[in-house]
């Protein structure tokens, strides 16, 4: 039975040395090739997985060290770094960027471009084709038999240590990143307080619309909304930066998820918003026709719209469905090669709301 796992393992060694002699196509779709190294490695794991148990059940691991458990704990430690050097190096002898020198050791690249995944494991699968054969019971081994033996399992360790190193790097800069971004959240977060805080009656409340939004920390959200309705006349202050071409679209931020006391007097107003959203956003994109694929629609709030026509303006006696037309076509004015993903949202809010 030792034979014919050697054997196959064997097989499964060269086979995927094989294969990674071929650099993987450039427009590789999905990482299939790296799934077939993952694959093929998992299988090789496997087979070499079952040698190692009936090497060691069979006692072929005798010269190894006088104890079972110590023979046991050597055996399999060295079959988990042999398969995780046959790995990596499959990966690194194609898959290494220059961004990646800061993390792991360049000696693991340089042994995967010398075919370590091939060598290594056929230098380990060696010593193991000894000690099968290895008939003195004694305790005794040849010194070839010891040195194909250890110099794989040195190496493989070696290799394995390597990758230890560079995921404890990775895992200390990672939390040290957010650590950083935490922070600046932190920063974020106070100045924000702080300037909702020292909003006087007399200023303008277009600057906390932006802060009244759902998707605003609840705290954040809860002080604009306070310093917003602390207004005397609040909803004529919103009702006049509706109708302002300027402002119109700030007001989206708050009505999204924010009630107001009378909102027949907005359904109007909110409305007619649409048709001057849907001429800024024809006017932009044929000003800007060169850059259409990287525009962002986060400033125009379209979203913001459309959740505050489905939570409180719809049956106001305003059919809003003909200027949301108005603004789809606006959109789809870029042409289809440069399809918005915001406009399947306002399709699938005509969809929805068909007269």
């Amino acid at each position: 039975m030792s034979y014919f796992l050697l054997f196959i393992t064997t097989l499964i060694t060269i086979g995927l040395a094989l294969f990674n002699a071929t650099k993987p196509p450039m427009n590789d779709q999905g990482g299939i090739y790296g799934l077939a190294v993952v694959g093929l490695t998992a299988i090789f794991a496997i087979s070499s997985l079952l040698l190692t148990i009936n090497m060691l059940a069979k006692g072929s691991f005798h010269w190894v060290a006088v104890g079972q458990g110590t023979r046991i704990a050597i055996g399999l430690g060295g079959w988990l770094c042999i398969v995780l050097t046959t790995l990596f190096c499959s990966f690194f002898k194609w898959e290494w960027h220059a961004n990646e020198e800061h993390l792991f050791p360049y000696f693991l690249r340089w042994l995967a471009l010398y075919h370590g995944q091939l060598w290594i494991p056929l230098l380990w699968l060696l010593g193991c084709l000894l000690s099968i054969n290895n008939s003195d019971q004694s305790g005794q081994a040849s010194v070839f038999l010891k040195v194909t033996f250890y110099i794989a399992m040195l190496i493989s360790m070696l290799y394995s240590a390597g990758l230890a190193f560079a995921q404890l790097k990775h895992s200390a800069m990672t939390f040290r990143d957010q650590q950083s971004v935490g922070g600046t959240k932190d920063v974020w977060h106070r100045t924000v307080l702080d300037e909702i805080a020292r909003h006087k009656p007399t200023d303008s409340i277009v600057n906390l619309l932006s802060q009244s939004t759902g998707s605003r920390p609840s705290d954040i959200r809860e002080a604009a909304l306070a310093q917003i309705k602390s207004h005397p006349n609040w909803e004529a202050e919103l009702l006049a930066l509706l109708n302002d071409r300027q402002s119109y679209r700030e007001v989206y931020y708050f009505l999204d998820g924010n009630a107001v006391t009378h909102p027949e007097q907005f359904a109007q107003p909110l409305n007619a918003s649409i048709l001057n959203l849907a001429a800024d956003i024809r006017a932009e994109i044929n000003r800007d026709r060169s850059n259409l694929s990287e525009w962002s629609f986060s400033t125009y709030q379209i979203n913001n719209l459309l959740e505050a026509l489905n939570r409180q303006f719809q049956n106001r006696g305003v059919n809003f469905y003909p200027n949301m037309i108005a603004l789809k076509q606006a959109l789809e004015s870029a042409g289809e090669t440069n399809r918005f993903r915001v406009t399947n949202s306002v399709q699938d809010w005509l969809d929805n709301n068909k007269p």
